[in-house]
C-alpha cells in the first residue's frame, strides 16, 4: 500500500475526499454542504451512474417482475405529462473513464469531492482513484430503511406498502447485501489498502453537532473550517456546480429522491430512533441483518466527544 500523506494547503496540495454511503444517509444534504467550501469541485455518484450501465450487470430496471412493470408504467405516465424524461444520458459511463475523470488536475481547484455509493463500486475496487481521502457516512438501519421504501413507493403511488417489498427490486437498485454489507467490506478495503486512516462519521452524530464532526473532519484531511458552511440556500441551483449526469435530477423530478435535501438549508437536529415494534416485518428483517454491519463501523467513527477531548488537551498542554 502506497503512504498517503496527510494534505496541506499550506504545502500546495488539493483536497480530494470520497465520501461513501448508503442510501439515505444525508449524503446530499453533506454534499450541498461541502459545496460551499472555497474553490471546491463536487462529482456526484459518478460510479452509481457507472454501475447501472455495466454490460457485466442486469440493467433491466424495470424487469417482468410486478414491482418493475408498476415502475416502468409510472415513469411512462410522468414523462407524457411533463416531458421530462429520466433516460440516461450520454455522460461517461465506464468505470475506468470515472476513474480518470477523478484523477485528472482540476486545476484552480483546492478542494475535490466525489459523493458516491459504496455498493457500486464492490466489485469494481481496481477502479478506485489514486491520492484521495476516504470517508465514510454512515446511518442507522433503522432509519435506513423505511426512508429507503418510502421514497420508492413514492414512485409507484398505485402500489400499497403491503405490497412492495425492497428486495424485490432489481439488484442493481437494492444491492444484495442491503448497502451494510457492501459499506462495511469497502471500509475494510480501503483501510487495509489504500487510506489506513479514513474516517466513519454517522448521520445522527452530524446532525446533533455539524460544526464539531464537521471541524474535527477538515482537520484531518487538511481544510481550514470555516462556520458559515453550516448554512446554504434552499433549491436546486447547487446542482449547476456539480458534475452529475442529468437523468439524475430529471429522476429527482419523478421520484423526488433528492428533494428534501435539495431544499433544506442547515443540518436539523435528529429525531430518535423509531421503536422496532413499529417496523414491518419485510423491513424489520433487513434491518437484523444490517445492525451487525452498521454497529461494526460505528464503533470506529469519529465523534464529536472526541473532538471535543482533542481541544481540551489542546488548552491544557
Amino acid at each position: 500500500m502506497a503512504k498517503l500523506q496527510k494534505a496541506s494547503l499550506s504545502d500546495g496540495y488539493q483536497v480530494r475526499l470520497m465520501m461513501w454511503t448508503v442510501p439515505r444517509s444525508l449524503s446530499t444534504v453533506l454534499a450541498k454542504c461541502l459545496t460551499a467550501v472555497d474553490k471546491s469541485k463536487v462529482f456526484f455518484e459518478l460510479y452509481v451512474h457507472a454501475h447501472w450501465k455495466d454490460p457485466k450487470k442486469d440493467h433491466d430496471m424495470f424487469d417482468t417482475s410486478e414491482i418493475g412493470k408498476k415502475f416502468a408504467a409510472s415513469q411512462k405516465s410522468f414523462t407524457e405529462k411533463t416531458g421530462i424524461s429520466a433516460e440516461r444520458d450520454d455522460f461517461p459511463s465506464s468505470f475506468l473513464s470515472i476513474k480518470e475523470l477523478l484523477e485528472e488536475a482540476h486545476d484552480g481547484k483546492k478542494f475535490i469531492l466525489c459523493k458516491d455509493m459504496a455498493h457500486a463500486v464492490t466489485h469494481r475496487l481496481g477502479f478506485l482513484p489514486k491520492d484521495y481521502r476516504h470517508l465514510f457516512l454512515i446511518r442507522h438501519p433503522l432509519k435506513v430503511f423505511p426512508s429507503w421504501k418510502k421514497i420508492f413507493l413514492q414512485s409507484v403511488p398505485d402500489m400499497s406498502p403491503d405490497e412492495f417489498c425492497l428486495e424485490d427490486l432489481p439488484e442493481n437498485i437494492f444491492p444484495k447485501g442491503y448497502g451494510y454489507q457492501e459499506i462495511s467490506e469497502l471500509v475494510d478495503y480501503v483501510k487495509k489498502e489504500l487510506d489506513p486512516n479514513a474516517i466513519i462519521i454517522d448521520a445522527d452524530d452530524l446532525l446533533q453537532d455539524p460544526k464539531s464532526i464537521l471541524s474535527a473532519v477538515f482537520k484531518d484531511i487538511g481544510l481550514p473550517f470555516d462556520e458559515k458552511i453550516l448554512h446554504w440556500e434552499a433549491g436546486d441551483a447547487v446542482t449547476h456546480q456539480w458534475t452529475i449526469p442529468q437523468y439524475f435530477l430529471q429522476g429527482n423530478q419523478f421520484g423526488g429522491y433528492y428533494q428534501n435535501a435539495l431544499d433544506s438549508t442547515c443540518f436539523l437536529n435528529t429525531r430518535r430512533l423509531p421503536d422496532r415494534s413499529s417496523i414491518p416485518p419485510d423491513l424489520l428483517r433487513l434491518v437484523e441483518v444490517s445492525v451487525p454491519y452498521y454497529e461494526k463501523m460505528y464503533n470506529s467513527r469519529l465523534s464529536a466527544k472526541e473532538e471535543s477531548d482533542t481541544k481540551r488537551r489542546s488548552l491544557h498542554s
